[in-house]
Parts: structure tokens; sequence; C-alpha cells
């Protein structure tokens, strides 16, 4: 049998046999390294997938919830810093921040549209469901996360002279501009002078006033030259250059204060406004949005409440439900939506006049400077009286300040009448996403820095 046929022989044999040829150990060598290299790439790309992911998602953080808060125009640069405070440390969240007015903001808490409110002035459960429709089924929630003030504002470009302002000054200036005579009432509420008597009852001027027609100061204080800021004779029509050492933009009866006979515009020793400008009409600036500003302005700086202007215990009622100029029967030539607008307002003018939130008045570049003020509710410069004669409080910030004095009633140093709070009102108590931001807000340290950077008082530095 040949070769060839013995061999095709044996493997028909093995076949039946059930027998297989081995694989060679450098073929199978070979495979286990093809399987290894395959499975390794497998696990590269794998790696690389999730490596991306990770850091995508560190880079790009996703947020899961937003806080919608919204509201009072002098609130929002307080809270929108909080809220860029809070989203460094907070990915998951994101802290959505509108600004309409305190008016608006409660509105928008109550019906639902957002998850905060911010007021800046004090709001009470009773008011919010009875005029702010908020639902009566729930537990609403006021957090107190800081403390501000309103104050009196001129132009910065204002060359009348206006050292400082008395609350019956003012307030007469307002009811003037507002298209009311000056009868010593304002929509049934009784006026008080600063030296605490009662007006006459009579017109002091009719229509608009001028610069001249108000003292260049309150009672009392001091003018270059030892001239004090005095009444004299009745309102005159006619103003004298006056005497050596006073400021130009002031006029003067001839002589010295105390022995004027003739009188003077403004029936003051020294009035606002030169002989050229003091003429000139002065613009009055109020909110055109229902605002926490203007209730304070009206209730605590011109001392209009429920029940008229008192020396002590100011509120922060006003006139008419929601404490508005307009409750008074007032509408002002000068009209702002929001804080920023009334000051871009006053500062645009060098004749106007008007209000706005302490810590937006402070503001770099905000063209407007602060009038010390003497308010109903002030104690006297450091004395225990209830007017300030002789002087007006400045509105100034820190645990000592006169605002944080004027929050705590202090009555070894003088305190400011404009003072009020910054408040968060949710319709239940917060919880989740909400809380942590309110609670990142009243943190005492975060909350004292918070206040600093946005000149503001804390909470803690009362």
């Amino acid at each position: 049998m040949s070769a060839n046929r013995r061999e095709r022989k044996q493997r028909y044999l093995r076949g039946l046999r059930g027998e297989k040829k081995g694989v060679s150990p450098v073929v199978a060598t070979l495979i286990l390294i093809l399987i290894a290299v395959a499975a390794a790439a497998a696990l590269y790309l794998w790696l690389v997938a999730w490596q991306g992911n990770i850091t995508g998602g560190i880079g790009q953080p996703g947020a899961q919830y937003t806080v919608k808060v919204g509201g009072s125009t002098s609130v929002y640069p307080f809270s929108n810093l909080a809220a860029s405070w809070f989203d460094q440390n907070n990915s998951d969240v994101v802290i959505a921040d509108s600004q309409g007015g305190t008016g608006a903001g409660m509105l928008a808490v109550c019906e639902g549209h957002i998850d905060v409110g911010a007021a800046s002035s004090p709001q009470t459960v009773a008011g919010l469901i009875s005029g702010d429709n908020c639902p009566a089924s729930g537990q609403i929630t006021i957090t107190t996360i800081a403390y501000d003030a309103v104050d009196p504002i001129i132009a910065t470009t204002n060359t009348h002279g206006l050292q400082s302002i008395s609350a019956d000054t003012l307030l007469t200036i307002y009811i003037e501009q507002g298209g009311n005579v000056f009868t010593g009432k304002v929509s049934g509420y009784a006026l008080q002078q600063e030296d605490g008597a009662a007006y006459a009852g009579t017109a002091i001027v009719a229509g608009a006033m001028a610069w001249n027609q108000i003292p260049a100061a309150v009672s009392g204080a001091a003018f270059a030259g030892g001239y004090t800021e005095q009444l004299t004779a009745q309102p005159s029509a006619a103003g004298n250059a006056g005497p050596a050492g006073i400021l130009a933009n002031d006029i003067v009866c001839t002589g010295a204060p105390a022995a004027c006979t003739a009188g003077t515009p403004c029936g003051w020793s020294i009035c606002a406004g030169t002989l050229a400008t003091g003429a000139n009409v002065i613009k009055t600036y109020e909110r055109s949005d229902t605002s926490g500003t203007e209730q304070t302005f009206t209730s605590r700086l011109l001392a209009v409440g429920n029940s008229g202007p008192t020396v002590s215990g100011l509120g922060f009622g006003g006139c008419g439900s929601d404490g508005q100029l307009a409750s008074c029967g007032l509408t002002e030539p000068g009209q702002g939506n929001g804080n920023p607008a009334v000051i871009a307002g006053v500062a645009g003018s060098a004749d106007a006049i008007g209000f706005a939130s302490d810590g937006l008045a402070r503001a770099a570049g905000s063209g407007v400077t602060i009038v010390s003020l003497n308010s109903y509710g002030q104690l006297s410069c450091g004395a225990t009286t209830s007017v300030c004669v002789g002087g007006a409080v400045e509105p100034s910030l820190g645990a000592s300040g006169t605002i944080a004095a004027g929050i705590t009633s202090s009555s070894t140093v003088a305190n400011y009448a404009g003072w009020r709070p910054f408040e968060f009102v949710t319709l239940n108590p917060p919880t989740g996403e909400v809380q942590r931001y309110i609670q990142f807000i009243t943190d005492p340290a975060n909350n004292i820095e918070l206040a600093t950077v946005a000149a503001e008082i804390s909470i803690y530095s009362v």
C-alpha cells in the first residue's frame, strides 16, 4: 500500500474514533495575545468615555431646581449678591432673582408665581391675606434678612445750598408740588411744625414751591460766620445778599440774622437757593409702582400715619392701606418705576429732590447726595428729646450707626427714623432648596459680609 493511501486510511480511522488534530502552541499564543489586546482596547475606550462624562459634568453642572425670587428693587442688590455667592457652592440650584417693587413681589408670591417674595417694608400675615390675596390655608412665613433705610436725596449737581431738612419742610414741599395748597393737613391728618407747634391752617404758599422758599437747614443749624438757622419775620417776596461768611448759594436778610426785620423769602434767616436760581421750582420725585420705599418715606420720614404725625413710635402705616403718596391725594411731577429710576431722575435735575434706598443712594456713580434729616421720630442728636433741635441726623451704617440706633431705639445716640427691614415671604415654612438659600443668607458670617458689601445693616448688627 502506498504511503498516501496509508495516511488517508489513518485519518479516516481517527475520524471514526472522534480524534482531532491539536492546535499549534504558537497559534494558541497568538490567539490569546489578540484577545488581550481587544479587551484592553475596549477597556480604554470605556474609561475615556467615562472620564469625559465626569469632566463635562464638572465644567457644565446641570441645575436640578430653580428658586424664583422677586419683588423690591431695594432688596434686589442684596439678594442678587447673595444668589451669586450661593451659586458658587450649590451647582444643583439656580437662584432666578428679579425686581419689580414690593407690591408686585407680594402679589407674585401670594399667587404662587414665585417661591420667595422680597419686601422692603414690614409685612404681616393678615395684610398679605387681605391685601395681596395670599391663601389663608397655608403657613405664611416672613423672614427678616437685613435692614436698610430710606433717605431724602438731591442731585450732586444741586447748587441750592441745602444742608439738611426737617420732616415738616419736606412734607410741605411734597404737598405743594403734589398739586395741593398746604393748609396744615393732608387727607385729614393734622401736621406739626418742626418746633412741635401745630400749623395755623392757612396756606403757606400757593402753588409749587421754589428753592428760595425753604430754609437751607434745620432750626438751630450753624453756618459759617457764626450764624444759625432760625425763624425771622414773616415770609417776604424780597431777598437780599447775605453777610460775609455765609455760603454764596444762600439768601439771607441784611445784617445779623437776629436783627433781621424785612424777612426773607422762606421766613428763615438763611434760605436755600441763590438770587439767580433761588426761584427755580423744586421738582419732587416719587415712585410710580407700589413700593415699600415710598411707604417708609410717607410714614417714617414725613410722619404721616393712621394717627397723623407723632413724635415717637413711628409705624409703617402711611396714608390708606398701601401707604403710598397717592393714597394721601398727592401726585408728584417726577415719577420713577423702582429705586434706580427715581435716583436717575433726581440725578438728572439740579432742581430735584426725592427719596431712595440708602444702599442704592450710596452706590458709586449714583449721581445723588443724601440729605440729613430731622424727623419726628428721631432723638435729638445725642439728647433724649423727640425733635432734633439744632441739627439733623445723617444716616450712617454699622452696629453703632444712626440706622442701627433707630432699629434698636437707643436713647444714648442719635437715631435715624428712616430705617426699615428687608424681608423674604414664603407661603409656607421654607423647605428644600428654598430653605438652603435662606439659611445661606441668614448664616451670621454670610449675612455680615453681604451687608458690608451691599452697604446695608446685618441682622446681627442690631
